[in-house]
């Protein structure tokens, strides 16, 4: 098995009261598998995400369980296996690149930046690696592209952008945080294409976090369903959104207006 959380649990320590915001979470992820993590804002899905990802280290945190990436606990490890790991191994694509790209600084040398941290390659194979990229995420003239800054780009190709840095290292696992809630339906149905072929072609698992019910029907295998921070539901994809067993799965399957949305996705896939 490629991940396996088993019993995560997140509180926070900043109030005089402990909140906790994920309880007694288990899942599973193996080699090339799409799992989606649903759930209202609050529901403990992004928190879920980033710690798998390594990116909680608040001291008024406190986190308990296990995080298992091919066997070693991303929680118990050393800081020095965590940063190896990070970027190289488990790669992140976050909801708004614009706050995420660094605005001083040229796409092609922040797409590189994981290329300089992990590898020994020298500039000219980095820039190679780095156009390369860029036209796998399907982004027209990469060589413009390259030598361009994040304002001049549209929200669709920033969004690539972060999709070919966060595969630059070719990782074993994919974390997509709400990717596409900053992009009309149109542009949500290429960046969820493109996401599939990534995985189809590289064989990448990706844990696709969102509140949209429409592009998890379209794009996951299976689902896991949060609420208050705890799994209330998950299975098979086809099951949990044609035979929703619990209460408060049933109403955000409902609330998907004639599943209209999801159908034109699958037009447009």
């Amino acid at each position: 098995m490629l991940l396996e959380v088993k019993n995560l649990s997140i509180e926070f320590h900043d109030h005089l009261i402990p909140e906790t915001v994920v309880s007694g979470v288990n899942l599973e992820l193996s080699e090339g598998q799409i799992l989606g993590i649903v759930g209202e804002s609050g529901s403990g899905k992004s928190m879920t995400a980033h710690a798998i990802a390594g990116l909680l280290s608040r001291h008024d945190m406190k986190k308990t369980g296990e995080i298992l990436f091919e066997g070693q606990d991303l929680l118990t490890c050393p800081r020095a296996k965590l940063r190896e790991i990070q970027g190289n191994e488990i790669s992140v694509i976050f909801q708004e690149p614009m706050t995420s790209l660094n605005p001083v600084k040229k796409i092609g040398w922040q797409v590189g930046e994981t290329l300089r941290i992990h590898t020994q390659l020298d500039k000219a194979q980095i820039k190679a690696r780095v156009l390369e990229m860029l036209e796998k995420v399907e982004l027209d003239d990469p060589e413009k592209v390259y030598n361009q800054y994040p304002h001049e780009l549209s929200g669709g190709m920033r969004q690539r952008v972060m999709i070919a840095s966060a595969m630059i290292c070719k990782p074993k696992i994919l974390i997509a945080d709400e990717p596409t809630t900053a992009l009309d339906v149109t542009i949500q149905a290429q960046i969820v294409k493109l996401l599939q072929r990534i995985n189809r072609k590289e064989k990448t698992a990706i844990l696709f976090i969102s509140h949209d019910l429409s592009l998890v029907k379209t794009l996951c295998e299976q689902v896991i369903v949060m609420q208050h921070g705890r799994i209330v539901e998950s299975g098979l994809s086809e099951e949990i959104f044609n035979h929703p067993r619990e209460d408060y799965t049933r109403l955000l399957v409902s609330a998907i207006p004639g599943c209209e949305r999801g159908k034109r996705m699958q037009e447009k896939l």
